[in-house]
């Protein structure tokens, strides 16, 4: 669960990208994150895993050429890392914090439960913002899409959900969006948690969650957000293994650069 707010306190931004393709040759998502931060921002990379350093070489140098105080990367390959005390010192003097990994459980398996964990809900409990690109926006969550076959019809099996950071629980993330061909396992998710909306991020893309719980979409593509508020029988429960799911009454969008959308109310802006 996201951390608990101090009276007068508002949350700070959330931020899901999709992964780095360098196709945002505007650099509308670098700017946007250091607009929700203060000038002069220091900027810390948690990574997990052994990452393609282009994306993040270039993810540096826009935050960099736009503005930012410093950017500096924390590696983490132990969960003795998550708990070193300048890890600690890095994150609580950090304006912005973006999360990469190769794998949404790679992340997760290494600082969940820790001091990390626990000091990322904090300081966006303070007002701070975080952000996670690729796969480690769908770690974000509370409810965590954490793999799943390809394909646009949801099966049974097909789709792994595990527990996320908890930064938010309103929301479940697919990095891939309908651009990769995995609409399917969103789908699936949500056939089994229909509380929460389902997001899917196209390539240098961004959503960004206020602390008002209003959602802007920034960047290149578009994000799909499936709404199953209104969500009608499933066969979920009666289905054998690899079993197509029958999911009806579900609400979709395709929101693109400029479009935003109310997460409480659940409607377009």
């Amino acid at each position: 669960m996201p951390a608990r707010l101090a009276p007068d306190q508002s949350r700070g931004f959330l931020v899901a990208i999709g992964i780095w393709a360098g196709l945002d040759k505007e650099q509308r998502v670098a700017r946007r994150l250091l607009a929700i931060c203060s000038q002069r921002a220091q900027v810390t990379l948690v990574l997990a895993g052994e990452l393609d350093s282009h994306g993040l070489d270039e993810l540096e140098s826009n935050l960099l050429a736009l503005g930012a105080g410093g950017v500096r990367r924390l590696h983490l390959t132990s969960r003795a890392d998550a708990e070193r005390p300048e890890t600690v010192t890095a994150i609580e003097s950090s304006d912005l914090i973006v999360l990469a990994t190769i794998h949404p459980l790679k992340l997760t398996t290494l600082i969940g439960g820790t001091t990390l964990a626990k000091l990322l809900r904090r300081r966006n409990a303070d007002g701070i913002a975080i952000a996670g690109m690729g796969p480690g926006a769908a770690a974000i969550t509370e409810h965590m899409l954490a793999g799943g076959d390809p394909g646009i019809t949801p099966r049974i099996g097909g789709v792994t959900l595990a527990p996320g950071l908890g930064l938010t629980n309103r929301v479940v993330i697919d990095q891939g969006g309908a651009a990769s061909d995995r609409i399917g396992r969103l789908l699936g998710a949500l056939a089994l948690n229909p509380f929460a909306l389902g997001l899917g991020l196209d390539a240098d893309t961004a959503a960004v969650i206020g602390p008002d719980n209003v959602m802007e979409v920034v960047g290149h593509g578009g994000v799909t957000l499936v709404d199953p508020r209104d969500v009608g029988p499933s066969n979920i429960t009666e289905a054998g293994p690899q079993a197509p799911i029958s999911i009806t009454n579900l609400r979709l969008h395709v929101l693109v650069h400029g479009t935003r959308y109310d997460l409480d109310f659940r409607r377009p802006l």
